[in-house]
């Protein structure tokens, strides 16, 4: 039965580690990639309309 508590410890203990660790990075991906950010400048591929 002692092995049963341990092993549910360190496997809870394992899950919470992934989670926090996912969460850090989830958290460095939005506040330092600043994903969907764009850019001031035009595309240098845009569409001239007037031809």
């Amino acid at each position: 039965m002692n092995t049963d508590k341990k092993a549910r410890r360190g496997m809870t203990t394992y899950v919470a580690v992934i989670f926090v660790i996912g969460l850090i990075i989830a958290g460095a991906y939005v506040f330092v990639l600043k994903p969907g950010e764009t850019a001031d400048q035009p595309a240098v591929e845009a569409v001239n309309p007037n031809g």
